[in-house]
């Protein structure tokens, strides 16, 4: 893709997405002005990149518009419905996720967005980690909206228990936890101004709990997907086996 002057471009980012529209092509260089982006690139301005980097940049063209809002928060990535052996649905999944069943040979996908184990292996090493309770929780969407309120655009990750504090869950019980969760921009400033919780000492049980319960007293979600708990797996020895 060649930028051309005037038009407009935008690309996802993590967080506020960029736009900006081309004034000059010079040789090889490509100029630009940023129209809505991190505060950090709307105080310089503008910017210059090598046009034969621009599309390889993310940059796409797009119609010029007042607002960009939303472009803004997490990319939003398709998610696969995946079934067992047997043809029945028993979890959804990220596209990295069915990227790496489908580059392992784990499973096919049988239709647009579908995927079906081709063993039994993974499904029954997930029948075991979840003691074969595949709850609402695991076939929902949860990507697709705020879980505060609702709203379906600018979504940020939320971690629930923050990246910063996850040392404190020891390994390997850190991949017990359905950590993150999708929130506004607006709601996730919200609960980022409020005061942290102070947990007591115990466990990490106790200790990822006391997050959860902070979380839900503080913003009282009320677009959580069903069944969602902090802690998913449930089958705690034989995580605990397969880390030996």
């Amino acid at each position: 893709m060649a930028p051309e002057i005037g038009r407009v471009y935008a690309r996802r980012r993590s967080g506020k997405a960029e736009v900006v529209r081309v004034t000059a092509v010079a040789g090889e260089w490509v100029e630009f002005q940023y129209l809505h982006g991190s505060a950090r690139s709307l105080r310089v301005g503008s910017g210059t990149c090598k046009a034969r980097n621009f599309a390889a940049a993310g940059w796409s063209l797009t119609e010029e518009r007042g607002d960009y809002s939303d472009l803004d928060g997490a990319v939003r990535f398709d998610t696969y419905e995946v079934r067992d052996t047997g043809g029945s649905p028993i979890l959804r999944c990220s596209a990295k996720r069915a990227a790496f069943y489908l580059r392992k040979g784990y499973a096919a996908e049988v239709s647009p967005g579908v995927l079906q184990f081709t063993d039994t292996q993974t499904e029954d090493r997930l029948r075991s980690l979840y003691l074969g309770a595949f709850s609402d929780f695991f076939l929902a969407v949860k990507n697709d909206r705020c879980v505060c309120c609702g709203a379906a655009s600018n979504l940020t990750r939320h971690h629930v228990v923050p990246k910063r504090h996850k040392w404190r869950v020891p390994h390997p019980w850190r991949s017990c936890l359905s950590n993150v969760l999708f929130l506004c921009g607006s709601c996730h400033t919200l609960y980022e101004g409020t005061p942290e919780p102070d947990p007591p000492d115990g466990d990490w049980q106790t200790y990822v709990r006391a997050w959860r319960d902070h979380f839900v007293g503080t913003l009282a979600p009320r677009f959580m997907p069903p069944g969602w708990d902090i802690i998913s797996v449930r089958n705690f020895a034989a995580l605990e086996d397969e880390a030996r």
